[in-house]
């Protein structure tokens, strides 16, 4: 039997996710039953919602946000091909973005981050409409950004930390949520479009080449101390931001090649057991007190990532030990191990082609 506060979840009348209160505060739901402005990033309703009888999902049409001048949630055909006039823009603004990173050292930290964030603000008004794979590609500014802070030396090294923790969030306020549907027949096209199969495949090479150059640069690129703090910690924000979430990704997918690039991924940031507790674990115990990766009510972010890194761990740990007793296998046969060899050498492999200071 399930334990009481497991989230066991029904289909209401209207396909809205209807689930049962948290016995500790009956006043408070556990999960959201309906997007909303608001909510759409957390909310866990269905995209469909209304859709019973067969009825397909609505076109993609204008939200009534205050940011509705914006074209990307505009109507489109569904089975047309991809838009030339999006996939244009996009393309522009990444070879701008990319023109950036060729800005000389010598006009300073203002002329580049001006333009990125100029770059990045114009990026508001280009079309999306989710059937072009460039969007995604504007994770080059990450690495760009890392290795252009770190050549502009001292304190500028940790450039990185103003982005994540400033430019980002604050244009991803401004944009707000896209609330706008895809019809099934739009979802099924692009579902089995390889453009997007592609740009995640690529991204475990893109890693590696990053992780190489910065190995490289820390052990010929005459950086102090402190700018070899700003690159490790740009180089964790690489591996973690577009390594981890790609590599998550991956994980999930049927094929055997997707799922090794996942775990690769997750390895060049240390954290290849995620593979193991993610899969087994949070998913089957997911808005439950057994699962470290659900927030607790009134938790702050602060207490949570201490929390969910350690219980991440300890919880694949569990999970292999009850595998490999059930099927009577010896510890050295555990996965957890070799993930984290695979991180070792891979550490040492750079450190062998550049230098002892690619470890850290």
């Amino acid at each position: 039997r399930r334990p009481a506060h497991r989230a066991a979840y029904h289909l209401a009348p209207d396909w809205s996710l209807s689930f049962p209160l948290l016995p500790s505060d009956p006043d408070m739901p556990l999960l959201e039953t309906q997007a909303s402005v608001d909510t759409a990033c957390i909310s866990t309703a269905p995209v469909f919602a209304g859709t019973a009888a067969g009825r397909d999902g609505a076109a993609k049409s204008h939200d009534s946000g205050w940011w509705a001048f914006m074209e990307h949630n505009r109507e489109r055909t569904p089975g047309r091909g991809s838009s030339w006039a999006d996939s244009a823009a996009w393309a522009a603004f990444l070879a701008g973005i990319a023109a950036c990173g060729l800005i000389p050292v010598s006009q300073g930290w203002c002329l580049f981050n001006a333009s990125v964030i100029a770059l990045v603000f114009l990026s508001i008004w280009l079309p999306d409409h989710g059937d072009t794979v460039l969007p995604f590609c504007s994770i080059i500014i990450l690495p760009i950004v890392v290795f252009k802070s770190v050549a502009m030396g001292g304190w500028w090294s940790y450039s990185i930390l103003l982005y994540v923790f400033g430019v980002i969030p604050f244009f991803d306020y401004l944009v707000g949520v896209d609330v706008g549907n895809q019809t099934r027949a739009v979802q099924r096209e692009l579902h089995s479009a390889f453009r997007f199969e592609l740009l995640t495949l690529l991204v475990a090479p893109g890693i590696l080449v990053c992780l190489g150059y910065g190995a490289w640069l820390a052990n010929f690129g005459g950086l102090s101390y402190l700018e070899l703090g700003g690159l490790c910690i740009g180089m964790g924000i690489i591996t973690g931001v577009i390594g981890i979430v790609v590599g998550h990704e991956l994980c999930h997918k049927a094929s055997r090649l997707e799922r090794a690039f996942g775990r690769l991924l997750l390895c060049a940031a240390c954290y290849g057991h995620f593979y193991v507790e993610h899969t087994l674990g949070h998913h089957k115990d997911v808005a439950t007190d057994r699962d470290p990766a659900t927030s607790r009510y009134g938790e702050s972010f602060y207490e949570f990532l201490p929390r969910v890194v350690k219980g991440e761990f300890l919880s694949a740990c569990r999970i292999e030990a009850a595998r490999l007793q059930r099927k009577g296998l010896p510890w050295w046969h555990s996965e957890i191990p070799a993930y984290f060899l695979v991180s070792a050498a891979m550490a040492l492999g750079f450190a062998a082609a550049t230098g002892p200071l690619a470890v850290p």
